[in-house]
């Protein structure tokens, strides 16, 4: 792939997702609004009113005119070590934008490139990665906020650990966000090894990897430390599912631009006085996929499979097809495959959420486009006017085109799963199993603006509290009396979602009535019965949205999948974590240490 987008025909500068949109208009009037402090649609937009000086909107881009980049694909399951290091390159994210400064994964610096390389392994088959540091520069090049619990290297430089998430081992190979360590030696005080050991045991599935410093994720990620992982698995795969150039994944993302390409981000906190830089949530006006702004892809009329991970910092997206013939059908979540396919208009995912989905293009005639669209508010459910310009309506284009003479029209005989896994049980016992509830408070300044985002009102350096048996059921309840939601990421293990119930949050907090959950549920605060999990929060998670004024409860078993032991000592090494995946609030205390006992 290179540093360099492809280039294609110019396509009109003002069509955007099959509908019209003046995208240098839309950019000006809400950014502007952001930096006037005009009148919008919330009164929380005070919390996100901390744009950088002098940034307005990004440049003026013609979407749809470079054509989408088909990630690079190392194989790790021959038993070698590969070496991966993270480096400071730049890279062109769009045709008339000029190069991006980045931080990227890759072999070398030659071949580092953003989004890093896709690596796959084989299910029962053990892989070894190190990740090196060879960013030399004293600091990031997006302003550190330093008034956060953040890495803080002695020598300078720019830490980085990295996590696999979604990944099923030992702690030491986790990531942990204080087991950091910089290109001139310094190291964070969980650090153990730059070696990570992961042995693919959990089933096939998309996972990705990504920097984990503590207090500098948001700015790691943003600058392109990220990449997937794909696990593998013959025996689990249904039979003929789109496969070599008909499986392609999709990583996205959102940034916002200065005029000479550069990443543009906030350096005036919302709260000065007590976090100088610190954001509530980045959220960019430009949609990029595979690192290149909306790009296009050139499809046959046949059934494709994509893999598809958010990977923004905050922002979400409610993913929409522009032809109403067309379905996602989405096969697989967050832990692998469904047991049943989901037939869907639209797809909603939260920063981290992956899915893995088919779309059918065989009754599409050629020469058309069909556009993915988006039409999530920011911040979700919620929705805040400058936060959302006409731009981030648009994702990519599929351009269908004729099959070259010599390609089979057997290639679209690829079929749709009617079964693919067996359904996973829940089972309570009132007598053994723990039940946690896990809330979510703000704290805030004399202005009402956001000083912290906690969980159970604890900061990432208190004592630990979340301390899980080996071997047990644990049911969590996580309570959100916050008015935007929060996409929790649990490491080491995977778990499934009973039910959400909405409770209302307003009387709660005047003490005008209660919340008793505990099973079964009761109290006079909850406004419905609980429902059953939506398309958002089937199947086997490691990531889960907290929607708002509701309570999500999880059912977490501290055992591999199958229920049986980890094939490494889970209650070894710095420990495990749980936090919010919007980034700008994980590095801000949203983050809390799990510690699994015997």
């Amino acid at each position: 792939m290179g540093n360099r987008a492809r280039r294609s025909p110019t396509v009109n500068a003002s069509r955007v997702g099959g509908s019209d949109h003046g995208i240098g208009l839309a950019l000006k009037i809400g950014f502007l609004a952001a930096v006037l402090g005009l009148q919008v649609s919330s009164g929380r937009a005070e919390h996100f009113q901390c744009l950088a000086e002098g940034l307005v909107y990004s440049p003026t881009l013609t979407p749809f005119i470079d054509a989408l980049p088909i990630l690079s694909t190392i194989e790790i399951m021959n038993g070698s070590q590969l070496v991966l290091g993270a480096y400071k390159i730049t890279q062109v994210l769009h045709s008339n934008l000029s190069a991006t400064t980045l931080y990227a994964y890759g072999t070398s610096e030659d071949t580092a490139t953003y989004p890093g390389p896709t690596l796959e392994a084989l299910r029962n088959t053990t892989s070894y990665v190190r990740f090196d540091n060879h960013i030399t520069d004293n600091e990031t090049f997006l302003t550190t906020d330093r008034s956060l619990a953040w890495a803080n290297p002695p020598s300078g430089g720019v830490p980085i650990v990295t996590h696999l998430h979604g990944g099923q081992f030992q702690s030491d190979s986790d990531g942990h966000p204080n087991g950091w360590y910089t290109a001139a030696g310094d190291h964070g005080s969980t650090f153990t090894t730059m070696n990570h050991t992961y042995p693919n045991t959990q089933p096939a599935s998309l996972l990705f990897y990504h920097d984990h410093t503590v207090g500098l994720t948001r700015i790691t990620v943003l600058s392109g430390l990220t990449g997937l992982y794909i696990i593998r698995s013959p025996t689990e795969e249904p039979s003929n599912l789109p496969t070599e150039n008909n499986e392609i994944s999709l990583v996205i993302q959102d940034k916002t631009f200065w005029e000479n390409g550069s990443i543009a981000f906030p350096d005036t906190g919302v709260s000065p006085e007590n976090h100088p830089n610190w954001c509530p949530g980045y959220f960019g006006d430009t949609i990029l996929v595979n690192g290149i702004v909306w790009p296009y892809l050139e499809v046959y009329p046949e059934k494709y499979r994509f893999r598809i991970l958010n990977g923004a910092n905050a922002r979400f997206f409610t993913l929409t097809l522009s032809n109403e013939t067309l379905q996602f059908i989405q096969i697989g979540t967050d832990g692998g495959f469904l047991p049943d396919p989901l037939y869907l208009t639209e797809i909603t995912l939260a920063p981290a959420y992956r899915v893995d989905v088919i779309i059918d293009f065989g009754n599409m005639t050629t020469g058309t486009s069909v556009y993915m669209n988006n039409s999530a508010p920011a911040p979700f459910p919620d929705s805040i006017s400058v936060l959302n310009p006409a731009t981030v309506n648009s994702v990519m284009e599929f351009r269908i085109i004729a099959r070259a003479s010599r390609r089979s029209r057997s290639r679209n005989n690829y079929t749709i799963p009617s079964k693919m896994t067996a359904a996973p049980s829940i089972t309570y016992n009132l007598t053994t199993d723990v039940y946690r509830n896990m809330t979510f408070e703000e704290k805030l300044d004399a202005d009402g603006n956001r000083i912290h985002v906690l969980m159970n009102n604890a900061r990432w350096t208190d004592p630990v509290t979340e301390t899980p048996t080996l071997g047990t059921v644990e049911i969590w309840d996580l309570i959100n009396f916050l008015p935007d939601a929060h996409p929790i990421h649990i490491h080491l293990i995977n778990f499934l979602v009973v039910y959400k119930q909405s409770f209302n949050a307003t009387a709660y907090t005047a003490n005008e009535c209660s919340i008793l959950v505990e099973y079964p549920y009761s109290g006079s605060c909850f406004t419905e019965a609980p429902q059953e999990p939506n398309s958002t929060l089937v199947g086997w998670k490691d990531t889960v949205i907290a929607y708002p004024s509701m309570v999500t409860r999880l059912w977490i078993r501290w055992t591999n999948r199958e229920g049986g032991p980890f094939p490494f000592n889970a209650t070894e090494g710095p420990g495990y974590l749980w936090h919010c995946h919007l980034l700008d609030h994980e590095d801000n205390d949203m983050m809390r240490p799990l510690v699994v006992r015997e």
